[in-house]
């Protein structure tokens, strides 16, 4: 109704005076019509026309046109009773329950009497038909109306039944992140609580020998520290996603191409001939994406280790290019016989998750990340935006 019956000039309203015209120009020979029929008529359809604007004005106004055509202008009395009921159609439509449609409708039903017959008889006669043609359009509208509350009630539901259903999926959600925590801290947090418990052992049970030995302890029982700490935070965050516990996690900005290169040390301490350019500009990245790069870094460098080797070549370039950051890290002199065990772990001849790990990354800050053979071994290319993707109004983070 609202599409049809709107609140200017709809196309019922327009349809009505369309009809209006052609019953005064088509049904009515012009030369029968006297000036008082023009001019109730052409009122009437004036009236029709600005029910958009004045529903309340044009009802009682099609009242008193009624009047008047029941009294000197018979001859356009059934467009007038059109017209009057569809006038009275739109004021129930849309202020239903208010005194102002009861007025309405006494009015319209009071024009009709007018020239009903002095008698028993023919009064009840007329007031039957009045009420007909009243309570039609009016109960006509409260149709309309109920259809439409029927039909906002329902929408009503169905909102509250995907709130419901969203509630129940973070309610689900919790409980697999409580579960995934319980499993981490039994499994993998105990045994490198194990690990640094017994390093630590070691380092002080075992004679200094050797200081590379030392020197290999000191870097595992520190490395292994280190994860079980993050470990715990991890834990931490997994049951409390609402607070801040991933906070230390993330790499501090302007410490980016110190641990950057501190990362490249200890892959160098492990036999990795590495060659690093640091750009000092990704120091002004944000946290998210510094703490992108540092673990893209470290997956690279491990995957380098784990594939190619103790002597593998690495050429590393971390640095800005206008708004983007680079970051291009290429292998070569993979391990002996192990030419067919260069890929990243997630290739097609991988079997690890490492690779897709770095794949979600890089899309979560907007960027992409390209990774594939060489001649002597594996490159690894990454473009991040160096702020975040403008995001279009009105769509969901």
């Amino acid at each position: 109704m609202g599409r049809l019956y709107g609140r200017r000039f709809g196309p019922m309203r327009l349809a009505l005076v369309a009809f209006g015209l052609g019953y005064l120009l088509l049904l009515r020979r012009p030369a029968e019509l006297g000036a008082t029929d023009w001019f109730v008529g052409l009122g009437g359809l004036l009236l029709a026309a600005l029910g958009g604007c004045l529903p309340v004005a044009v009802a009682f106004g099609q009242a008193g046109m009624l009047a008047l055509a029941e009294l000197s202008a018979p001859a356009v009395t059934v467009e007038i009773k059109v017209g009057a009921g569809a006038a009275l159609f739109e004021l129930a439509a849309r202020h239903w329950g208010r005194p102002v449609l009861a007025a309405a409708s006494a009015a319209l039903v009071a024009a009709h009497l007018l020239a009903a017959e002095p008698t028993f008889g023919g009064a009840g006669s007329a007031l039957y038909r009045a009420a007909v043609v009243v309570s039609v359009p009016v109960l006509l509208a409260g149709c309309i109306r109920s259809a439409e509350s029927a039909a906002r009630t329902a929408q009503e539901r169905a909102r509250e039944a995907e709130r419901s259903r969203d509630l129940a999926e973070w309610g689900a959600r919790m409980g697999e992140r409580a579960a995934i925590a319980r499993e981490l801290h039994d499994m993998v947090a105990h045994h490198l609580a194990s690990t640094v418990l017994r390093v630590g052992v070691a380092r002080h049970v075992l004679p200094p020998a050797d200081h590379r030995i030392a020197e290999v302890l000191d870097d595992v029982h520190t490395s292994a520290t280190t994860a079980l700490t993050d470990l715990r935070r991890l834990l931490t965050a997994l049951r409390d996603p609402g607070g801040d516990h991933l906070a230390p996690l993330l790499a501090d900005s302007t410490d980016l191409p110190a641990t950057v290169l501190g990362v490249v040390e200890r892959s160098r301490q492990a036999g990795l001939a590495v060659e690093a350019e640091i750009g000092p500009a990704i120091a002004g990245l944000d946290a998210i994406r510094s703490l992108t790069v540092l673990r893209l870094v470290q997956e690279g460098l491990a995957n380098v280790t784990k594939h190619a080797g103790p002597g593998a070549g690495v050429r590393l370039r971390v640095e800005m290019e206008e708004e983007t950051l680079l970051l291009d890290l290429e292998n070569d002199s993979p391990r002996p016989g192990g030419a067919e065990r260069t890929g990243l772990p997630g290739q097609e001849d991988g079997t690890g998750y490492g690779l897709l790990g770095m794949r979600e990354r890089v899309a979560l800050v907007g960027g992409s990340l390209d990774a594939g053979r060489t001649p002597l071994g594996w490159r690894l290319t990454a473009r991040l935006p160096a702020t975040a993707p403008y995001a279009p109004a009105g769509s969901r983070p």
